[in-house]
């Protein structure tokens, strides 16, 4: 079995001053060891930290603004963090390998699937590999969200069966525990809908760049691709075992029974997005269900892209978008701003020219909310 782990900024600085959580390490590790000799398992490790560490090592007391200072702290902080797992994972002879990804280097397929055959490589040769997004070269444009999304997005690089994403929180709550002490822990997602991501809110913490949000989208995402996704309370990372041998710990999000194929993996996790469209319930309802995305369907355009380029499908409810599906449009954020509303049988009337009767196909739509019974009126 594969397994992805992935450690948040939160857990690996042990203090308000961004120090190594030194003792999840070795736990960590000491996991890992446990997992992949006594159980069988191949287990990927997705860290964070590098930026936080490397802002501890200059005596920095919040997380740069600006790029570049970002980049810095990086670029200081990344080497301090793959010295750690050397030094704890050497004990058990167990060696790693250190793989930076870029999101900009996944837009491109070949090396998208060189991504995947060298994790895979290293896998079979007993290598525990330790990845990160490569942030001293990646900026806003072109990095991923955070590494919340980068865990979703090896899981499918390695075709994992689960992903253990390790935070601050016992799981998903009613409420934001931190605010309301009735909060009821969630133990298992079967469909992430609407209610569930208005449960995610999003805040964050000091140092890191996600919060309970990002971890739902990726939960989406990786669950699409096949696998269940579990957030656990990283204080107690031990719990992996207890999960896989069944028991309710944390918050688990059910796989998908009809993942997405490894050509629709690589649209939903190596190409960025580059806009939006925003439909009615018609089309979202339709695209659930897997049929292809028709202008008549779309009512809003955002941002500038241009044809082939992936955007996100949203829906829209009560001044909250829902990202529904992702794909590759035929057609520019110019030319749907002038076909949104109408019927395929006008488009060449309008433009003077057709790429086909839909905005998205099908074929290259990939589809992260299933709608069986929608009953909401359209926003």
């Amino acid at each position: 079995m594969r397994i992805v782990i992935k450690i948040g900024t939160s857990s690996i600085t042990g203090s308000e001053e961004g120090g190594i959580n030194k003792v999840l390490i070795n736990q960590i590790v000491d996991l890992v060891r446990l997992l992949k000799e006594d159980l069988g398992h191949q287990v990927i490790i997705v860290s964070s930290g590098a930026v936080g560490l490397g802002c501890y090592r200059l005596g920095w007391k919040e997380k740069p603004k600006t790029i570049t200072l970002k980049q810095a702290a990086a670029s200081i902080g990344q080497i301090q963090l793959a010295n750690l797992y050397e030094e704890y994972f050497r004990k058990h002879n167990q060696p790693i390998g250190q793989v930076l990804l870029t999101r900009i280097g996944m837009q491109d397929k070949e090396r998208y699937l060189n991504a995947r055959l060298t994790l895979r490589e290293l896998l079979r040769l007993g290598v525990v590999p330790i990845i990160n997004e490569n942030d001293v070269v990646a900026d806003d444009e072109i990095k991923f969200s955070d590494n919340d999304y980068l865990s979703a997005v090896v899981s499918e690089l390695v075709a994992a069966e689960h992903l253990f994403i390790l935070t601050d929180t016992e799981g998903l709550f009613t409420q934001d525990p931190r605010e309301n002490p009735n909060a009821e822990l969630i133990q298992i997602v079967e469909e992430i809908d609407f209610e569930i991501e208005a449960k995610a809110g999003v805040r964050g913490s000091k140092w890191g760049t996600g919060g309970m949000a990002s971890k739902i989208q990726a939960a989406k995402m990786a669950t699409s691709f096949g696998t269940t996704v579990h957030i656990l309370s990283s204080k107690k990372p031990n719990l992996i075992v207890d999960v896989l041998n069944g028991k309710n710990f944390g918050t688990t999000f059910l796989a998908r029974s009809n993942p997405v194929d490894a050509r629709k993996g690589w649209i939903a996790g190596g190409i960025a997005p580059k806009g939006k469209v925003i439909v009615d319930t018609g089309a979202m309802v339709a695209i659930s269900k897997g049929k292809s995305l028709l202008p008549i369907g779309i009512k809003k355009v955002s941002g500038k892209f241009g044809r082939g380029n992936a955007i996100e499908i949203c829906f829209e409810e009560d001044d909250q978008l829902r990202v529904i599906a992702i794909g590759i449009t035929k057609y520019s954020s110019e030319d749907l701003k002038l076909l949104k509303g109408h019927s395929s049988d006008d488009i060449e009337k309008i433009l003077g020219y057709s790429y086909g009767n839909s905005a998205i196909h099908r074929d290259d739509m990939v589809v992260l909310a299933v709608v069986d019974d929608f009953s909401h009126n359209a926003a």
